[in-house]
């Protein structure tokens, strides 16, 4: 396909304004633009290590399931898109103790134990850490720290495939569980093809409108993402901890 024709395929649904090209998220009312690495990546941060270290086909089941899980367990609509670290801090206790008695999948668990207990050792108020409430575990702290950084830097680019499956998959989650609906006007790609067919015309496709879009899904007033009180404290934590920073 053409270069002209490829732009033209990503671009097609995006509103021209003076220079810039708007995608239709960004088109509805009430939305603003968040700095993926100061806002968002801590919140995806725990996908970025379920990534590294596991086969992509486990990776979207296991997180897809276990989001699909939480939305089920709380039965609330009004309930936060769970994807984003942060939204966790706004449940209850109550809330996080149904979801961590409620998973009755134990290798969907155990995976999550697994992939996140660095990032549980490591970080305070960690939003996830209820779920390893009584489990009992050994890490190494040297280890955990070069997990953490690998997580890190793995997705401070946002352009690479590691950040682009992270942010595809958090993207998918939303509406896999109801907290994001779009319009039939959108002509959405396929977004299976990034992990199908990474190097097609389409995959390119998925990536633009995925990066276009990820933001404005997190920038929903009260809801996915945005300024949180999270971010603020991984960064802090991270500078702390200097290996990370």
């Amino acid at each position: 396909m053409a270069k002209g024709n490829h732009q033209g395929q990503v671009l097609r649904d995006h509103k021209k304004v003076g220079q810039k090209f708007i995608p239709p998220l960004m088109q509805l009312p009430n939305m603003k633009e968040t700095s993926f690495r100061d806002s968002t990546l801590p919140c995806l941060i725990w996908l970025s290590a379920i990534f590294l270290r596991n086969p992509d086909r486990q990776s979207v089941h296991y997180v897809i399931e276990f989001l699909i899980k939480c939305k089920d367990i709380l039965n609330d609509d009004k309930s936060p898109a769970l994807v984003f670290l942060n939204n966790f801090d706004k449940l209850t206790a109550e809330q996080k103790r149904r979801i961590s008695e409620g998973i009755e999948d134990q290798a969907m668990l155990n995976f999550l134990r697994e992939s996140l207990v660095h990032q549980h050792h490591l970080l305070e108020d960690y939003p996830l850490g209820f779920l390893f409430e009584d489990h009992v575990y050994g890490v190494d702290r040297d280890e955990a720290l070069e997990c953490l950084k690998e997580d890190v830097s793995a997705l401070l680019d946002r352009y690479t495939m590691h950040s682009t499956k992270v942010q595809t998959t958090a993207f998918v989650s939303m509406t896999a569980t109801g907290k994001l609906f779009l319009s039939s006007a959108i002509d959405l790609p396929d977004f299976n093809s990034i992990f199908t067919a990474p190097d097609s015309d389409e995959s390119k496709r998925v990536a633009s409108f995925v990066r276009a879009n990820i933001n404005a899904g997190a920038g929903f007033k009260d809801a996915e993402g945005g300024e949180n009180e999270w971010s603020k404290s991984f960064w802090s934590q991270c500078f702390n901890l200097e290996a990370c920073s």
